[in-house]
């Protein structure tokens, strides 16, 4: 079974995490109503009085006058998607990822996928502050609408025997790869449902949506098999600044290197992992290079490790004698954060 996990309205849940005064009220996440902005995001209070993602945001303050309107954090909402992504890792590495909404994940034969999803949607609740919901079925594109119509629970468990029951009730517009303009050629012909979309002869499909009409058919039957394509975790990860001006102090050269430590140890933060080697790149005035690696005696995710390390190998370079335009920190070796060098998970309790 595949389950997908989902955090109904990111934006505006990550806001109302962050600011505990906005938890229970409508809050919307868009541009300067003065300057016809759009909504990107709507928490489930301001969804129930009308707002929707997409539409003008005055239009959206016209509808929910009370709603609190803040600006779109990107930075932020992708900053708690990976963390959620990393605890989802401790779970299956088996994950794929869809938008910054959902994740998929795949769990190991023979586990207890509601009890397992219940026990996600709990610890991202406790862990995050967002609120996700869970769909369990054994296809994507089922376990896609299972969690958005996941009701009261947080948890929709669609088996082999329901699923075509429980798809034909969608609109055929939810079927994945089917246009609105399809919907509509659709709609003239008196096809609006998936279970009457299904009920078409393949001659007359093939007629009226053209040459995927097999594969949307697969959809329209939850026969659709196409197995999750994880996305492989980074190897390594780097940081890089261009000096303002070319500089031969070591003291602003190590400033540079301490600032990119930090931003370094807040994406290992993020994604529970820690460092065993780190590497300094020095791009010189002259358009040359020296690339300097050092093998720490253990993983670490902690910036002033990380800096040090960075300005102990900055010393073995002619730094200082020649001017620098640009350093690069990069890590390598990455394991996940308490793990032994002989690769052992260390546990809290």
């Amino acid at each position: 079974m595949i389950v997908f996990i989902l955090v109904p309205g990111l934006y505006a849940a990550v806001e109302q995490a962050d600011d505990s005064a906005l938890r229970g009220r409508p809050v919307i996440v868009g541009g300067d109503p003065a300057k016809r902005g759009t909504v990107t995001g709507v928490s489930r209070e301001a969804r129930a009085r009308g707002v929707e993602e997409g539409m003008e945001t005055r239009a959206a303050l016209e509808l929910c006058p009370d709603a609190s309107l803040r600006r779109t954090r990107l930075k932020r909402y992708r900053e708690l998607v990976a963390e959620l992504r990393e605890l989802l890792r401790g779970e299956s590495e088996r994950v794929e990822e869809l938008g910054l909404e959902g994740t998929f994940l795949e769990l190991p034969p023979g586990a207890d996928a509601l009890a397992r999803a219940a026990e996600l949607c709990v610890r991202v609740q406790a862990e995050l502050g967002v609120a996700a919901v869970a769909g369990i079925a054994p296809t994507r594109f089922v376990a896609v609408l299972a969690a958005r119509n996941a009701g009261p629970g947080g948890i929709r468990r669609v088996d082999a025997a329901e699923v075509e029951t429980f798809l034909g009730r969608f609109p055929v517009g939810e079927i994945w790869g089917l246009g609105p303009a399809t919907a509509r050629k659709l709609a003239e012909h008196g096809v609006h449902s998936i279970a009457e979309l299904r009920a078409l002869d393949a001659a007359r499909l093939a007629e009226l949506t053209g040459p995927r009409s097999a594969a949307l058919l697969e959809y329209a039957r939850g026969a659709d098999r196409s197995r999750l394509a994880p996305k492989p975790r980074a190897r390594t990860l780097s940081q890089e600044q261009t000096l303002d001006e070319p500089s031969a102090d070591l003291r602003t050269l190590a400033d540079a290197i301490e600032a990119l430590a930090e931003r370094l140890a807040s994406a290992l933060a993020r994604e529970r992992r820690a460092a065993r080697a780190v590497t300094l790149v020095v791009s010189y005035l002259d358009g040359t290079r020296a690339s300097r690696t050092q093998t720490l005696d253990a993983p670490t995710s902690e910036a002033r490790e990380l800096s040090d390390a960075g300005v102990a190998l900055l010393a073995r370079t002619q730094a200082g004698a020649r001017a620098v335009r640009r350093l690069r920190l990069a890590l390598a070796g990455l394991a996940r954060a308490g793990t032994s060098a002989e690769g052992r998970q260390l546990r809290l309790f």
